[in-house]
């Protein structure tokens, strides 16, 4: 694992990864029925792909860690921004992140951050770029999908689901998640498909993940759920 906090650092870090390079292709990650919903039935390589969740939940971390495993099968290291050291490693690991292929970004500021991603895209030795981002502007967006595109890895942005805020993008898929009713031994999210040429868009199911053993896993439609008990309760 290597921790980035400046420019030159992180170039040094990204000349050691330039050996191992990516494979430029679409990837899927062992849930059946999120996949199908991805165009062509799978996630595609060389590409950003968004999940937005409601700004009153917590964003989505869950389903950027799947995606990035699933990502890593198709070479190259895991570079994921973490500023505020929020990021617990041995639960990345026990979900299958190679520790050693790890960049944690760690930037004093936005246009850092920006800065850190597009050349972590660029860089044919990643295979996954994760990252929370507040805003972007068209050509920011643009700018990423086109480092992503060179790159051939894939960018993994989490983002509030806002007027306003989420407008500008460049990704191949957008998805929504949002919170759904829960209980003490799972956390549930309904997630749709915003946008994704070829996809199913509009389509939605609910993921859940165990709390004690933070696998996740597609939940069963509510229909077929039993009732939930009196302790039951919505997560985020």
């Amino acid at each position: 694992m290597q921790i980035t906090t400046d420019k030159d650092e992180l170039r040094r870090a990204l000349a050691e990864k330039q050996g191992s390079h990516v494979r430029c292709r679409s990837f899927r990650t062992g849930l059946e029925a999120f996949d199908e919903i991805a165009p062509n039935g799978a996630f595609q390589g060389g590409a950003v792909h968004e999940l937005l969740w409601p700004r009153q939940s917590t964003y989505p971390k869950s389903l950027a860690l799947l995606l990035a495993r699933a990502a890593q099968k198709n070479g190259g290291a895991i570079a994921w921004s973490d500023p505020e050291r929020e990021l617990h490693l041995p639960a990345l690991s026990a979900a299958g992140i190679n520790l050693r292929s790890l960049i944690l970004l760690r930037c004093a500021n936005r246009a850092d951050l920006l800065w850190a991603l597009a050349e972590c895209l660029r860089c044919r030795g990643v295979g996954a770029t994760v990252a929370f981002i507040q805003r972007l502007s068209q050509i920011e967006a643009r700018r990423l999908q086109l480092a992503a595109e060179r790159g051939g890895g894939v960018g993994l942005f989490m983002r509030p689901y806002a007027p306003g805020i989420s407008n500008y993008y460049a990704a191949a898929t957008r998805w929504l998640i949002q919170p759904a009713p829960g209980s003490d031994q799972v956390q549930r999210w309904s997630v749709e498909l915003l946008h994704g040429h070829g996809g199913q868009v509009g389509k939605v199911l609910l993921l859940e993940v165990d709390r004690e053993t933070r696998a996740l896993r597609i939940s069963a439609p509510l229909a077929d759920r039993p009732a939930a008990p009196a302790t039951a309760r919505a997560t985020a």
